[in-house]
C-alpha cells in the first residue's frame, strides 16, 4: 500500500512503563501526529531497553542502585473512520525482562522478574485533518489493563515485575503542522491516571539480624496510590531523502507523587528529557524507526539514564 502524505506515516507509539511505582512517559514519534489513510493495517515488533540509576532508599540508608529494563513488543493495528474522521486503534503486548544491580539485593531476597506484561488498548480520532496542508489536530485514549505477570514480593523498594497490578487510563492530544517540503513540526501534552495498587510493598521493610548478617524482611503488602502524572512534548522532523526523516524531541514530566499505605506523598517526577530519531522506508509499506532518549534533567531517586527503541512496521 502506497501512504499518500509526503511518502512516510507512522502510528502513535505508546512507550509507558512503570519503576518504582511511578509512571514513564507515553511518547510520540515525530510523525506520529499524521492522520492515517482508512482501511490500513499495521503490525510491528519492538525491542526496547530503559536504565534508570541512583539511590534506592530502604530503613532510611540510601543504596546505589541500577536498573534495567528490555522488552519486546508487539502490536496490531488499524485505520477506520469514525463519523467522517480518520482514527486508528491498535492493542500491544509486551514481554518484559529485568535486571537489578543493587546493593539491596544483599539485603533482602527479591528477584527481577520477567514475563507477559500488561496490555495496552490505545483509540486515536483526529477532528481536524488537511493533508494538503499538513495540518492535524488528534486526541487519543489509552488503557493500560492489568494483564501482565505480578507478584508482591516484587515490589520492594520498586516494582520489579512485567506487570503493574492496576488499570491505567492516558489522554492525549497534539497538533502536528508541516512547515516546509522537508520539515515537521507537532505538539502535545497528555495525563495518566491510575487505580491504586493493593498489592505493594515498597520501602516497608524491617532490619533483622541473621547467621549471615543484617537482613531486611519485607512488610505485608498495601496499597499504592499515585497521583495524575503530565507530560508535554514537541518534535521537529527533516525529510532528508524520501526515505529517510531524522528527527530531535524534548519532553517534560511531571507529577505522580506516590504513597504507601497512606503514609506522606513522595517528591514529584521532575525530569526532562531529549530525543533522537531515524525513520527509515526499507520498502512498499515496510518500515522502522530507530530513537535514543536521554536526560537533561531528572532530580528524581532513581534518575533516567537512558532509553532505546527499534520498532519494525509493516503495513498492509
Amino acid at each position: 500500500m502506497e501512504f499518500k502524505h509526503r511518502g512516510h506515516w507512522a502510528p502513535l507509539i505508546l512507550a509507558g512503563c512503570l519503576v518504582g511505582g511511578r509512571a514513564a512517559a507515553l511518547d510520540l514519534g515525530p510523525l506520529d501526529g499524521i492522520a492515517p489513510p482508512a482501511g490500513v493495517t499495521g503490525v510491528s515488533i519492538e525491542l526496547a531497553e530503559r536504565t534508570v540509576e541512583g539511590a534506592l532508599e530502604l530503613q532510611g540508608t540510601a543504596l546505589p542502585t541500577r536498573i534495567e529494563r528490555q522488552s519486546v513488543n508487539l502490536r496490531f493495528g488499524h485505520g477506520f473512520e469514525i463519523g467522517g474522521m480518520p482514527a486508528y486503534g491498535y492493542g500491544e503486548l509486551p514481554m518484559v525482562d529485568f535486571s537489578v544491580d543493587s546493593t539491596a539485593t544483599d539485603l533482602v531476597d527479591v528477584e527481577a522478574g520477567s514475563g507477559v506484561g500488561d496490555l495496552a488498548l490505545a483509540l486515536a480520532v483526529w477532528p481536524y485533518a488537511d493533508p494538503e496542508a499538513g495540518r492535524f489536530l488528534g486526541v487519543a485514549g489509552y488503557l493500560i489493563a492489568p494483564t501482565g505477570e505480578y507478584d508482591a514480593d516484587k515490589t520492594v523498594g520498586v516494582n520489579l515485575n512485567p506487570g503493574n497490578n492496576r488499570f491505567a487510563g492516558i489522554i492525549q492530544a497534539g497538533f502536528q503542522q508541516r512547515l516546509t517540503d522537508q520539515l515537521e513540526w507537532n505538539i502535545a501534552a497528555d495525563v495518566m491516571v491510575f487505580e491504586d495498587n493493593d498489592e505493594f510493598i515498597g520501602d516497608r521493610v524491617e532490619m533483622t539480624m541473621t547467621g549471615a548478617g543484617p537482613a531486611l524482611v519485607p512488610q505485608s503488602p498495601a496499597t499504592l496510590e499515585v497521583e495524575p502524572y503530565i507530560s508535554y512534548q514537541t518534535s521537529l522532523a527533516w525529510r532528508l531523502h524520501p526515505a529517510v526523516t531524522l528527527a530531535t524531541s524534548y519532553y517534560i514530566d511531571r507529577g505522580a507523587e506516590f504513597r504507601i499505605d497512606g503514609d506522606d506523598w513522595s517528591d514529584s517526577v521532575n525530569r526532562e528529557r531529549y530525543g533522537l530519531w531515524g525513520l527509515f522506508t526499507l520498502g512498499p509499506g515496510t518500515r522502522l524507526n530507530v530513537s535514543y532518549k536521554g536526560p537533561v534533567n531528572d532530580r528524581s531517586d532513581l534518575e533516567l539514564q537512558e532509553s532505546v527503541q527499534i520498532r519494525l512496521v509493516q503495513f498492509f
